[in-house]
């Protein structure tokens, strides 16, 4: 589960990594180059950059890699002497590497690599760099989708496992512990949630929900009975939804969005006036 993203602040994947998250709520950080300036001038003190003693970001970049369990390359076909560097120093420092060229990869494919990948080798904090705006003017937007449903795909795939990790998560034969109906399954969501989790997941879209299928989706089916037959729930998904016999998927679907509803009216953010 990522606790912080870092990067150099320059243009394009780099300031991306920063605003994501902002957006998301993570720690972030790194350390950037003495002036605080990259290609469009001098960087807002929102992002919170050291500087290094000298002028460009040679040292930075090393700074940042030595620092992260792992460094995130994002590129798109032939390399850049910014991505090269990465690489180099990524390597050199023996640090966890991944280099997504999206030339090779959609968009989608590449945000689950990136979660895979942080899963897998228990990266906490991520130095995320790459091609510069003026290199691909459509990487910045590019690199916010892939790191956020890369975040989507993991966060509650973590931190719902681990809460809900004990002795007694499957229910012993003919003891009544699975949700019967929406309003349970919602219920004991909520309970396992943090108060981040449930904050984030109440400002997604509607149609950034099926990010959690792979993750919270998952845990639905297996420990709610969907697999197994749980009717009881499937008839109040049914019900709740105007379906004929739902699939375990189709039933999920139902339980996300119910649960997603009834954060929205007490977990969104407002901005205040």
């Amino acid at each position: 589960m990522i606790r912080k993203i870092v990067s150099g602040g320059q243009t394009g994947v780099e300031l991306a990594a920063l605003d994501i998250a902002i957006k998301l709520g993570i720690e972030h950080g790194g350390w950037t180059s003495r002036g605080r300036h990259n290609e469009d001038g001098r960087l807002p003190e929102m992002y919170r950059l050291e500087e290094t003693s000298v002028l460009g970001f040679q040292e930075a970049l090393r700074k940042n890699v030595s620092e992260s369990d792992g460094t995130l390359v994002i590129s798109r076909g032939k390399s850049t002497p910014q991505t090269k560097e990465a690489v180099r120093t990524a390597l050199e420092l023996e640090r966890q590497l991944l280099h997504i060229d999206l030339s090779q990869h959609p968009l989608f494919e590449a945000a689950s690599l990136v979660s895979s990948w942080m899963a897998q080798k228990h990266i906490k904090t991520v130095h995320v760099t790459g091609l510069l705006s003026n290199e691909d003017p459509t990487i910045y937007d590019q690199t916010r989708k892939i790191l956020e449903t890369a975040f989507y795909l993991g966060f509650i795939k973590s931190d719902v496992q681990q809460t809900m990790r004990g002795p007694d998560v499957s229910p012993a034969p003919g003891v009544e512990k699975l949700p019967h109906t929406v309003s349970d399954a919602v219920k004991a969501l909520k309970a396992t949630l943090t108060l981040k989790d449930r904050t984030l997941l109440a400002n997604m879209q509607l149609d950034e929900l099926d990010h959690l299928r792979s993750g919270l989706g998952e845990y639905i089916k297996q420990h709610f009975g969907l697999y197994a037959g749980n009717q009881a729930l499937l008839d109040s998904c049914a019900q709740h939804a105007g379906l004929i016999r739902p699939l375990p998927d189709e039933a999920c679907a139902v339980i996300l969005r119910a649960l997603w509803e009834d954060l929205g009216r007490s977990h969104k953010l407002r901005v205040v006036k």
